[in-house]
C-alpha cells in the first residue's frame, strides 16, 4: 500500500509540476494569439492545398513531402531546411527510413556549403509517423516516445512475422515466432502483456473479442510498409488496453508503374515460405494484391539443465495419518507417502529431446485499395483473411515445476491432493525451497497437477524410480494438453474515408469488421510406456473441452482534426465498438454467447508554441453497459533548447477493459466460474525522456518509464459450494477457478535506441531496455491457489536486461546485417531460480544477381547456443535459410 501511495504522490507531485512550468513560460496564453508569418501567396495556397489524411492512409515518401509544407508551428510556415541528415546514398536506405527532403524552390541560399550540406537533410527528430498523434507527425512536433521499424529493416533481419521485426524496438520483449506460432501471452510492451498493449492496423485493433490477447508473432509481415510503436500509455488516443502502448501496423500503399514481387524460401526443420505481390498505382488510385504461405514444421533437437530434480517417496512408506485427528470418520490412521515429494532434492538434470509441438502453417491473403476520386477525398478499402493450423500450446513446455498450493479444508491439504507441497518422514507438509523441476514425460503429464508419481516400473518391467520415467523408459515431451491442434482463421475488413471539408479541417471516420475463430482437436489415445495406467498402455481422451470458438468486433469511429492556429491543432473523436464472442464448451455440449458496447468520446489539443516548446493534453471517457464510465486524461510536453538535445515528458491515466471470458465464462459443473462484477483494471504511467543528436549522423534516444496498475484481474480457485452436486452428478469438479481483480503491477525502466551511419555503406545500431516489472499487493501462502506465485519478484517472462546490436554493410543492392541478441535470463516459473543468460549472433545477406533477382540467405544463431527463451522452452540452435526473391516491373 505504502509502495502504491508513493507511486500516486509522485505522479500528482509530477503533474501539479507541470502544468505552472507551462503557465510560467506564458506557454498557455501566447498560443490564442499565435499569428502567423506572411509568406508568399503561392507558397501559403501550396501549403493549405491538403489536409492531413489519417492513419496508414499515406506512404512515407508522401509523408515526407506533405510535412515540408505543413507543420505545427506558425514560425514553420516561413521555409527554414532541416537541420541534418545522416541519409545515405541512392544504394542506402535512410537510418531514419525516410525519404530526403526536397529543397523548395523559394529556400534560401546559406552562408556557406558546408552548413548547406548538413541542413539539407533531416536528424532522427524527422522521422515521421502517424501513431503518436493519429495524424502526419514529426517527431519532434510530438511528445510520444516512438519508434519505426521500415520494410528495409525487415529484409535486414530476415523477419517473416511482426515479433521478429520488432527485435529492434526498445521496451518490446517476445518470444521466438518460429514462422508463426501462437505466443499468446508470451509477448511484452513495457512490461505488459498483449491483453495490456494494442495491436492495431492501419490504426485499426486487433485485438480479439473472447480474451483480448493479440498473438503478434502470427501476423507475416509481407504486406507491411512500416511498424511504427508508441511505447507507454496511449489510452487517450487508443482506449482500452493500451496501458504498455500500442503497436501500429502500417500496410503498404505502393505508387508507380504496377510491380509483381515472387520470392521463395526454404530452411532447416521444414522452413518453407512463397511470397506473391502485385500492386501500383497514383494519387488517385493505388492497389496492393498479397498473398503469402508459411510452413514450419521446428522439429528442431534441443538441450538444456535444470538446476535440479524432484525426488518421490518409494512405495511402502507408511506414516501416521496427520488428517486423521480432524476428521476419523473420513480419513484413514496411517497413509502411504509413495510418489509424494520428499523434502531433499536431486540433482541437476540435462533435458534432451527433439521439439514436437512447435509446428504451424498459414496462408495469407490480403487487399488493399485507394482511391482518391477529388482533392478533398480518400477512402481506402482494405480486406486480408489468415487460415492457419498450429499446436494449440506450441511451442511446448519441456519441463515444469513440481510445487503448488490451493485451499484446504483438512490440515494437510497435499494428502487430500488439494496442494502439493513436500512431506516430512512424518507426513507434515514443508516448506518447497528451492522449488523441485521435473522433466515432462507422456506418465509425468498425466499425474501432474496433484496426485502423486505411483509407477514404478516401465511396460517391459524394466524398473523405474517414481517420477523418473526419463530418460529410461520415456523421451521428453512438449504438450500439456495432450498433443491438441488448433485451426484458426482471421478475417479483416475496413472501409476509411478521408474528408478535407476545409484546408484546416479534416474528417477521418472508419468502419471495420474483425472476426477470429477456430476449433481445435487432439488424438483418441494418448500411449504411455509405465504402469501408471495399472499396466494399460494408451488412456482414451474425449474432445476438447472448448471444440469451437468465435469472436467478432464491430467498430466506428469518427475523428474531426481542426487547426485553430499556426501551432495549434485539435481532435474530437467518437468511437463505438461491440465485441461479441461464441465458445462452445464442456465438448461441445453447452455453449456461450455474450456481447457488450463500448462507447467513447475522447478530445485532444496538440499545440506547438514555438520551434522550442511543444504541449499535448486531452481527456477521455469510456463508456460500457458492463462496467460505466472511466476518464482517462493525459498530457505531454516537448523542450527543445538547441538541435543538439531534446526533451520530453508524458503523463497519463490508463486502464484495462475486462475480458468477455472473464465477465462471462462459467459453468456449475466447473472448472470455470463467471464473474460479471469485474471491474477495469485501472493505473497511471509516465515518462521522460531525451532525444542527442550530438552528430550529423549519430542519434541517441532515451527514456525511463513508470507504470502501476491497480485490480490486475488474476486467476482464483475456490471449493466448489455446490457439494450436493458435486457428489451425485458426474462432470462436476471439486473446485472452481474465477478471475478477480486482487493485486497490482508495477513496471519500470529504461530504454535506449542509439544509431550511426558511419560512412555511406556501413551503420550500426543499439537497443539496450532494462525492465523492472513485477506483480504486488498480495503474500505468498501454501493456502493460495496462485502459491508460489512470488509476488513482488520479476515477472518470469521478462529478462531484467535484454541487448540487440546490429551492424549492416550496404552498396549497390547488396546488404549484410550481423544481429546480436543478448538475454540476461528470466526468472523460472514459481521459483527464485534464473534461466541461464545467452546470447546469439544471426546473419543476413541479400545479393542481387540481376536487375530483376535477388539472392536471399540467413543462419540464424551461428554459436549454435543451447538456451531456454523462458523456463522449459527451449530454443533452437544454428538455423538456416536461403531463397530468392524476384522483382519485375515498377
Amino acid at each position: 500500500m505504502m509502495a502504491t501511495n508513493q507511486r500516486r504522490w509522485s505522479a500528482q507531485f509530477f503533474a501539479a509540476a507541470l502544468i505552472p512550468a507551462l503557465a510560467g513560460t506564458h506557454l498557455l496564453g501566447d498560443v490564442a494569439q499565435a499569428k502567423p508569418v506572411e509568406t508568399s501567396p503561392e507558397y501559403s495556397k501550396d501549403i493549405f492545398a491538403r489536409a492531413i489524411p489519417t492513419a496508414g492512409s499515406v506512404g512515407v515518401e508522401a509523408a515526407k513531402k506533405l510535412l515540408q509544407k505543413t507543420s505545427n508551428a506558425a514560425a514553420d510556415l516561413q521555409y527554414r531546411p532541416p537541420l541534418w541528415d545522416w541519409t545515405a546514398p541512392a544504394t542506402v536506405p535512410s537510418v531514419t527510413a525516410q525519404a530526403a527532403p526536397q529543397t523548395p524552390p523559394a529556400a534560401p541560399e546559406p552562408a556557406d556549403t558546408q552548413a548547406q550540406d548538413d541542413e539539407a537533410q533531416g536528424d532522427i527528430l524527422d522521422e515521421v509517423s502517424v501513431t503518436a498523434t493519429r495524424r502526419l507527425t514529426r517527431a519532434r512536433d510530438t511528445t510520444a516516445t516512438t519508434y519505426s521499424i521500415n520494410r528495409e529493416d525487415f529484409q535486414k533481419q530476415g523477419a517473416v512475422t511482426v515479433t521478429d521485426a520488432l527485435l529492434l524496438v526498445p521496451g518490446f520483449v517476445g518470444q521466438p515466432s518460429l514462422g508463426g506460432i501462437r505466443n499468446s501471452g508470451g509477448n511484452f510492451l513495457r512490461g505488459f502483456d498483449d491483453q495490456r498493449f494494442q495491436v492495431l492496423k492501419d490504426g485499426l485493433p486487433l485485438q480479439r473479442s473472447s480474451n483480448n490477447r493479440t498473438d503478434v508473432s502470427r501476423f507475416q509481415v509481407a504486406d507491411l510498409e512500416r511498424i511504427e510503436v508508441v511505447t507507454g500509455g496511449a489510452t487517450l488516443r487508443y482506449g482500452s488496453g493500451a496501458v504498455g502502448g500500442v503497436i501500429n501496423l502500417i500496410t503498404e500503399t505502393p505508387k508507380g508503374p504496377p510491380k509483381l514481387t515472387l520470392s521463395y524460401e526454404a530452411g532447416s526443420y521444414g522452413f518453407s515460405r512463397y511470397l506473391a505481390k502485385y500492386g501500383g498505382g497514383d494519387d488517385t488510385l493505388s492497389y496492393n494484391l498479397v498473398f503469402t504461405s508459411t510452413v514450419a514444421f521446428n522439429n528442431y533437437p534441443f538441450s538444456y539443465t535444470l538446476p535440479n530434480s524432484a525426488q518421490f517417496y518409494p512405495q511402502g512408506t507408511i506414516v501416521p495419518n496427520p488428517n486423521f485427528a480432524s476428521d476419523p470418520e473420513n480419513q484413514p490412521e496411517t497413509v502411504d507417502l509413495f510418489g509424494f515429494l520428499t523434502p531433499e532434492v536431486g540433482p541437476p538434470i540435462k533435458v534432451q529431446g527433439t521439439a514436437d509441438v512447435a509446428f504451424n502453417a498459414s496462408d495469407t491473403y490480403s487487399g488493399k485499395l485507394t482511391f482518391k476520386p477529388d482533392p478533398s477525398n480518400r477512402l481506402t478499402f482494405r480486406v486480408s483473411q489468415q487460415n492457419s493450423r498450429n499446436a494449440q500450446n506450441g511451442p511446448g513446455t519441456y519441463s515444469f515445476s513440481t510445487c503448488f498450493g490451493g485451499p484446504s479444508a483438512s490440515p494437510n491439504g497435499t494428502l487430500t491432493l488439494e496442494r502439493f507441497l513436500p512431506l516430512d518422514a512424518n507426513g507434515n507438509e514443508v516448506a518447497c525451497s528451492p522449488q523441485r523441476f521435473l522433466v515432462n514425460t507422456r506418465s509425468n503429464l498425466l499425474t501432474f497437477q496433484g496426485a502423486p508419481f505411483t509407477y514404478t516400473q516401465s511396460l517391459s518391467g524394466v524398473p523405474l524410480a517414481p517420477g523418473q520415467a526419463y530418460p529410461t523408459a520415456e523421451g521428453v515431451i512438449g504438450t500439456i494438453d495432450f498433443f491438441a491442434v488448433t485451426s484458426q482463421s482471421q478475417t479483416e475488413v475496413a472501409l476509411q474515408w478521408d474528408y478535407d471539408i476545409t484546408p484546416t479541417t479534416s474528417l477521418n471516420s472508419y468502419i471495420y469488421y474483425f472476426k477470429f475463430s477456430g476449433n481445435g482437436s487432439r488424438p483418441p489415445q494418448f500411449a504411455v510406456n509405465t504402469d501408471i495406467l495399472g499396466g494399460a498402455p494408451a488412456l482414451s481422451l474425449g474432445p476438447l473441452s472448448q471444440p469451437f470458438f468465435e469472436g467478432q468486433l464491430f467498430a466506428i469511429e469518427s475523428v474531426l482534426n481542426h487547426r485553430f492556429s499556426p501551432g495549434g491543432n485539435i481532435q474530437f473523436g467518437v468511437n463505438v465498438r461491440e465485441d461479441r464472442s461464441y465458445q462452445q464448451k464442456a465438448g461441445g455440449s453447452t455453449f456461450f454467447d455474450r456481447a457488450f458496447t463500448r462507447s467513447s468520446v475522447f478530445a485532444i489539443a496538440d499545440i506547438s508554441f514555438s520551434d522550442q516548446f511543444k504541449a499535448n493534453l486531452g481527456a477521455r471517457f469510456t463508456y460500457s453497459n458492463q462496467y460505466g464510465t472511466v476518464g482517462t486524461p493525459a498530457v505531454g510536453l516537448r523542450y527543445t533548447p538547441n538541435n543538439f538535445i531534446s526533451f520530453r515528458t508524458n503523463y497519463s491515466y490508463v486502464f484495462n477493459s475486462p475480458s468477455l471470458s472473464d465477465l462471462f465464462v462459467g459453468s456449475p459443473q466447473g472448472p470455470f466460474f463467471q464473474n460479471p462484477n469485474l471491474q477495469p483494471e485501472a493505473g497511471v504511467t509516465w515518462d521522460a525522456g531525451i532525444d542527442l543528436t550530438p552528430a550529423p549522423n549519430v542519434g541517441i534516444r532515451a527514456t525511463y518509464f513508470n507504470t502501476y496498475l491497480d485490480g490486475v484481474i488474476s486467476t482464483v480457485i475456490f471449493p466448489n459450494p455446490d457439494f450436493i452436486n458435486f457428489a451425485l452428478t458426474p462432470g462436476f469438479t471439486p473446485f472452481l477457478q474465477q478471475q478477480r481483480n486482487l493485486a497490482s503491477r508495477y513496471a519500470s525502466g529504461i530504454e535506449v535506441d542509439a544509431r550511426w551511419q558511419v560512412n555511406p555503406e556501413v551503420s550500426l545500431r543499439a537497443v539496450w531496455t532494462n525492465q523492472d516489472a513485477r506483480p504486488y499487493g498480495l503474500s505468498d501462502d501454501p493456502t493460495q491457489s496462485t502459491f508460489p506465485f512470488f509476488y513482488g519478484f520479476q515477472d518470469p517472462f521478462i529478462p531484467f536486461n535484454n541487448v540487440v546490436v546490429s551492424a549492416t554493410y550496404a552498396n549497390k543492392g547488396l546488404t549484410a546485417t550481423l544481429l546480436g541478441r543478448y538475454d540476461g535470463g528470466k526468472r523460472r516459473f514459481a521459483s527464485t531460480e534464473f534461466v541461464p543468460n545467452w546470447f546469439t549472433l544471426d546473419l543476413n545477406v541479400e545479393v542481387p544477381i540481376s536487375s530483376f533477382f535477388i539472392l536471399t540467405g540467413s543462419v540464424f544463431n551461428i554459436t549454435d547456443s543451447q538456451y531456454e527463451s523462458i523456463d522449459g522452452i527451449p530454443a533452437p540452435g544454428t538455423t538456416f535459410r536461403v531463397g530468392g526473391r524476384f522483382e519485375i516491373g515498377g
